[in-house]
C-alpha cells in the first residue's frame, strides 16, 4: 500500500513538473513572439527630385546648362545662358512616409568647373527648415520626424552666376562654340538617420 501511494505521488509529481515545463515553454514562446512583433523597423522612404534613395547612401547628381533655370535679363534667348546670366538649381527632398528623423548633407564640388567665372552665389532651404552651412560648399539640413509626418518637403535652391569678365572672354568664347554647352556641377547628397546626438558645427569661414 505504501509502495502504491509512493508511485501515485511520484506520477503526480512528474505530471506537475511536465505541466510547468510546457507552460513555461509556451509562455517563453509567446513572449518572444511579442518582442518580434514590436521590433518592426521604421519606414525609410526618401525621394530626391522624384528619385527614391535609401539610408546612408551618397548619390552624385551632375547638373549642366540644360538643367539650370537661367535668367538672362532679356539679353539672351530664353532658356540659354551667356556671360552675365544667373541661374538656379533646385533640389526637392520628399520624405513621403518616412518614420524617422534624418539629416541630408549637400556638397557642391566647384573644382571641376571648366570656367572660373561660374560662381555659386547662394544656397538656401526655401521652406525655412533647419539648414546649416558646415563647410565652404557643404550644407546640412535636419528633417525632423514631426515635420515628416505632416508631409513637409525640403526644397534647396542653389544660385549660380556666370560673371561677365572681359579678361575671360577667350574662355567664354571657347565654351560658347560647343554645339552642346555643358558645364558639369557635381552635387553630392548624403542622407543619414538623425538621433539628436550628432554634433553639428557651423562653418565660420
Amino acid at each position: 500500500m505504501n509502495k502504491k501511494r509512493i508511485t501515485v505521488i511520484g506520477v503526480a509529481l512528474i505530471a506537475v513538473i511536465l505541466f510547468i515545463t510546457i507552460f513555461y515553454t509556451y509562455s517563453l514562446f509567446e513572449t518572444n513572439k511579442q518582442i518580434s512583433v514590436s521590433s518592426n523597423l521604421a519606414k525609410w522612404n526618401v525621394k530626391v527630385n522624384n528619385t527614391m534613395v535609401t539610408q546612408n547612401t551618397a548619390s552624385v547628381n551632375t547638373f549642366n546648362l540644360g538643367s539650370i533655370d537661367w535668367n538672362s535679363g532679356g539679353h539672351v534667348r530664353e532658356g540659354k545662358a551667356a556671360p552675365g546670366s544667373t541661374g538656379t538649381i533646385e533640389i526637392e527632398i520628399d520624405p513621403t512616409d518616412t518614420q524617422v528623423s534624418f539629416t541630408y548633407e549637400i556638397t557642391i564640388d566647384t573644382s571641376s568647373l571648366e570656367n572660373d567665372e561660374f560662381n555659386i552665389t547662394s544656397v538656401s532651404e526655401t521652406n525655412s527648415n533647419e539648414f546649416i552651412r558646415t563647410g565652404e560648399f557643404t550644407y546640412l539640413g535636419i528633417a525632423r520626424l514631426e515635420n515628416n509626418r505632416r508631409g513637409q518637403k525640403y526644397n534647396i535652391e542653389i544660385n549660380i552666376a556666370w560673371n561677365n569678365n572681359e579678361s575671360n572672354n577667350a574662355n567664354d568664347y571657347e565654351l560658347g562654340k560647343k554645339a552642346e554647352i555643358e558645364v558639369d556641377i557635381p552635387v553630392s547628397l548624403n542622407i543619414s538617420q538623425y538621433t539628436g546626438e550628432e554634433q553639428i558645427t557651423e562653418y565660420q569661414g
